[in-house]
């Protein structure tokens, strides 16, 4: 299932008054001008590219600046490589790097951009990078028509978001997808099994998380039987939507309607309300995801925590993971979401669209892949990297991650709200901190989410 949904482009795509066009209408003037070409050799080029982590515009100053081994530094040194491996490739292209921020900043520089643009001036980048508004980009035209072929490597279930009626109009430079990690010497001490330790449905891992939390109360420990995000906003939506997929729901439905009062999804969020009553305390009302990765991998303020692969590649050897449980004991209802999706588009009003795409095929070929792997830790979208015996052995706990991702079977990243955004993802915060904390049936908190996020749309 696409999570991007037209229905909600639709409604939402004429209230972006900086994108200047009407419902129906592309964000760009430029028409689709079919599959992009080869590189023109004979042509001096700077290809402009919005960057994020690990991708560093600075990269020559911080391989300078930063002690070798930090995470800055192996950035650093990833981007340092790309540039002299492109340039190998292509001694005509100079690639020139763009910090816009991410989030909200970066998309209104992408706004921007585009109403220069479309007022008559030059687009200011040739790839656009993101993760939750690519979508909208690709729905609307910016983005130009890639060849297929040059990135049939890349898993599909990452490009979901900006594959149109079978185009792809988008690619993913790393990815990465829900897990659960757990702790063994807390599930040692509890008592629980090591057989055990990893639950393969809902009611295992409540019912391990239950005894963690007996145990804890009665032995005067710290702990408690997860760690849980209610990071107010996208962090707790994020680790919710895995619920709601394996039930059956999501966010919004596969019309593109918001469906929050689903009867698949009130069974999902009573489950998480289930497993919160086994909450690390502090963690349901901690309001920054680095201090909850801190509660779990270095303070063991919980049996379990479920969370992306980005903490495991330097996790201490008490520290696990594996897939998340199935919904059903017959291992059917699983879901998952794809987070840190940094996904780039080549512009359609692009005058260097082939060198953009040469780049692209480039940073997405295994030979990449495998270089920021092992320096950043981020899952790479490469199958040939990804079913290969090496990556293995590179970061050992994150080979479920890996197996996940290979099995597939899921696709998209968070559901996207262009109009109100951030005023839809305050109220989700405030009515899923209720669905953790409160005693307010959940039949009523979902109607009242379903209304008062629905006026914003």
């Amino acid at each position: 299932m696409k999570l991007f949904k037209k229905g909600i482009i639709s409604i939402l795509c004429g209230a972006i008054c900086l994108l200047g066009v009407a419902c129906g209408q592309k964000t760009t003037t430029k028409p689709d001008d079919g599959p992009i070409g080869e590189v023109d050799g004979n042509k001096q080029i700077t290809l402009r590219i919005e960057s994020a982590a690990p991708l560093k515009s600075n990269y020559q100053a911080l391989l300078r600046s930063e002690a070798e081994g930090t995470q800055l530094y192996n950035q650093a040194l990833f981007t340092k490589r790309l540039v002299d491996g492109f340039k190998k490739k292509y001694s005509n292209v100079k690639l020139q790097f763009i910090e816009d921020g991410w989030g909200d900043a970066l998309f209104q520089a992408q706004q921007l951009y585009i109403r220069d643009y479309n007022a008559g001036g030059k687009m200011a980048v040739d790839i656009m990078i993101g993760e939750t508004y690519m979508g909208y980009f690709a729905e609307n035209g910016v983005f130009a028509r890639l060849d297929k072929e040059k990135f049939s490597d890349v898993i599909d279930g990452a490009c979901a978001d900006v594959t149109i009626d079978g185009e792809r109009y988008g690619v993913p430079m790393c990815t990465g997808i829900m897990g659960l990690q757990y702790n063994t010497n807390i599930l040692s001490e509890a008592g629980i099994a090591e057989e055990k330790w990893v639950p393969s449905t809902w009611a295992e891992l409540l019912e391990n998380c239950r005894i963690v939390s007996e145990y804890a109360e009665a032995n005067n420990k710290s702990y408690g039987g997860i760690v849980m995000n209610n990071v107010a906003g996208m962090p707790g939506a994020f680790r919710a939507t895995p619920f709601l997929r394996a039930a059956g729901g999501d966010i919004l439905d596969s019309d593109g309607k918001l469906a929050i009062n689903s009867e698949s999804n009130i069974e999902a969020f009573e489950y998480l309300r289930d497993l919160a009553q086994y909450a690390y305390e502090d963690s349901l009302t901690c309001d920054n995801e680095d201090t909850l990765q801190y509660y779990f991998t270095n303070k063991n303020y919980g049996a379990y925590m479920i969370e992306g692969q980005w903490s495991m590649a330097s996790a201490l050897d008490n520290i696990k993971s594996a897939p998340l449980p199935a919904k059903n004991a017959d291992g059917t209802g699983r879901g998952n979401i794809y987070c840190g999706n940094v996904l780039f588009g080549v512009t359609n009003a692009s005058e260097n669209k082939a060198a953009a795409q040469a780049f692209l095929e480039y940073l997405t070929s295994s030979e990449v892949q495998s270089w920021f792997y092992e320096l950043d830790g981020r899952l790479p979208v490469s199958k040939t990297m990804l079913e290969s015996k090496e990556i293995l052995t590179v970061h050992p706990n994150i080979n479920s991650y890996i197996k996940e991702l290979v099995a597939g079977g899921f696709d998209g990243g968070l559901s996207c709200f262009v109009k109100n955004a951030n005023d839809i993802w305050s109220l989700w915060g405030s009515f899923y901190s209720n669905v953790l904390t409160s005693a307010t049936d959940i039949k009523t908190l979902v109607d009242k989410a379903q209304a008062d996020i629905g006026a914003k749309i």
